[in-house]
C-alpha cells in the first residue's frame, strides 16, 4: 500500500480568497497525534510552495522536505500551506495581494472558523517557511506585512531573494538540474504561443512540476521571469531594498546548495551579507549545503546541518 509524507497529520482545506471565481485555499495539516491530547493551542509554520512562480502546488509532495514535517511533528505545530496565483496569468503584484490576503484571512477568519478544534492554531507563535519562489513570498510577507503576518522566525530554502542578477536578467543557454532547455528559438516560441493563448481573467494556482518543467525551463533561459513578475514597476518587489528599509526582521534560516542551478547560491548568500551589513543584531544560520535546487528533500533530521538548524529553530520558535 503507497504511503505519503502527509499521513501523519490530518488535513482541512479552506478557501481564504475567491479571484474570478477561481478559489485560492489553504491546507491545514494538523498532527494526527494532537487527538489524543487535550484541547489546546499549538504553533504555527507557514510554508509557501516553490516552482519559479510558474510550476507547482500547495500539496506538491515531492517538494516537502521529510525533516520539515520532522519539525512540524516533534516541535509540535500546526502546517498551513497556502496557494498563490502563478505566472504568467498573474504577476509579482497579483501574488503579493493573494499573500496579503492570506494573512489577513489567518488572524482575522481563522481564529472563528477553528474555535471548536481540538488543536487551534495559537498565531501568537507563528514561524513562516518556504521553498524557491515560496523563500521569496516568506521573506517578503515579514518585510512587507510585518504587523499583518507577525512572524516570529524565517525559513528560506533556496529562496530567490537577490533577483537583480545576470542569472535572471540575461537570456542565454542554462544547463538546469543537468539539463539544457530547447533552443532558444524552440523555446521562446513556446512562451509567445502560451502568452498567446491566456484567456482574460484567468487563474491558474496549480500546474503540474513533472508536465510543466520544460515550460519553466524555457522562462529561465529566456529570461522572462523578471518581465512577468512585473520586476521594475514597484520598488517593493525588490526583497533586497525591502532588507534596507525593513524596521525589524525577524530571525532567519537560510538554506542554499552551493551547485543550485535554477537559484544561484548568491541569491542566498548576498542576502546573507546583506543582512549583516544593515541589520547585525539579527541571528542568522546560513546553511550552504553541496547540491542542485531540491536538494533539501534528500535530507533528514539525521544530517548534522539539519540538526544545527533545528537548534537554530527552537531558540527563537515557537
Amino acid at each position: 500500500m503507497a504511503t505519503s509524507k502527509f499521513d501523519p497529520f490530518d488535513k482541512v482545506d479552506l478557501t481564504f480568497k475567491i479571484v474570478n471565481g477561481h478559489p485560492l485555499e489553504a491546507s491545514i495539516l494538523t498532527p494526527k497525534t494532537l487527538q489524543s491530547r487535550s484541547v489546546a493551542e499549538y504553533p504555527i509554520l507557514v510554508y509557501w510552495h516553490g516552482g519559479g512562480f510558474i510550476v507547482g502546488h500547495r500539496m506538491y509532495e515531492g517538494w516537502f522536505a521529510p525533516w520539515l514535517l520532522d519539525l512540524c511533528l516533534t516541535t509540535p505545530c500546526i502546517l498551513i500551506t497556502p496557494d498563490y496565483r502563478l505566472l504568467p496569468e498573474a504577476n509579482a503584484s497579483d501574488i503579493l495581494t493573494d499573500v496579503e490576503s492570506f494573512w489577513t484571512w489567518l488572524h482575522n477568519t481563522l481564529p472563528v472558523l477553528s474555535n471548536s478544534w481540538h488543536a487551534r492554531p495559537d498565531l501568537s507563535k507563528l514561524a513562516c517557511a518556504g521553498t524557491s519562489a515560496g523563500g521569496y513570498l516568506a521573506v517578503q510577507s515579514a518585510f512587507l506585512y510585518p504587523d499583518l503576518s507577525r512572524i516570529k522566525l524565517l525559513i528560506s530554502i533556496a529562496g530567490s531573494l537577490h533577483s537583480d542578477i545576470p542569472h535572471y536578467r540575461i537570456p542565454g543557454p542554462k544547463k538546469i538540474l543537468g539539463k539544457r532547455p530547447p533552443p532558444p528559438w524552440k523555446a521562446e516560441r513556446i512562451l509567445r504561443e502560451y502568452v498567446k493563448g491566456i484567456k482574460d481573467g484567468s487563474v491558474v494556482t496549480r500546474r503540474d512540476p513533472v508536465e510543466s518543467w520544460e515550460f519553466l525551463t524555457c522562462v529561465l533561459q529566456q529570461a522572462y521571469l523578471p518581465r512577468w513578475l512585473g520586476m521594475k514597476s514597484e520598488k517593493r518587489l525588490d526583497v533586497m531594498g525591502n532588507l534596507e528599509r525593513a524596521e525589524d526582521v525577524p530571525p532567519v534560516w537560510i538554506l542554499q546548495g552551493d551547485k543550485d542551478s535554477v537559484v544561484p547560491p548568491i541569491c542566498s548568500t548576498g542576502f546573507v551579507d546583506k543582512l549583516k551589513q544593515v541589520k547585525p543584531d539579527v541571528p542568522v544560520l546560513l546553511s550552504l549545503q553541496h547540491g542542485d535546487h531540491g536538494f533539501e528533500v534528500m535530507h533528514t533530521v539525521d544530517d548534522e546541518w539539519v540538526r544545527e538548524g533545528f537548534e537554530f529553530v527552537k531558540k527563537y520558535w515557537p
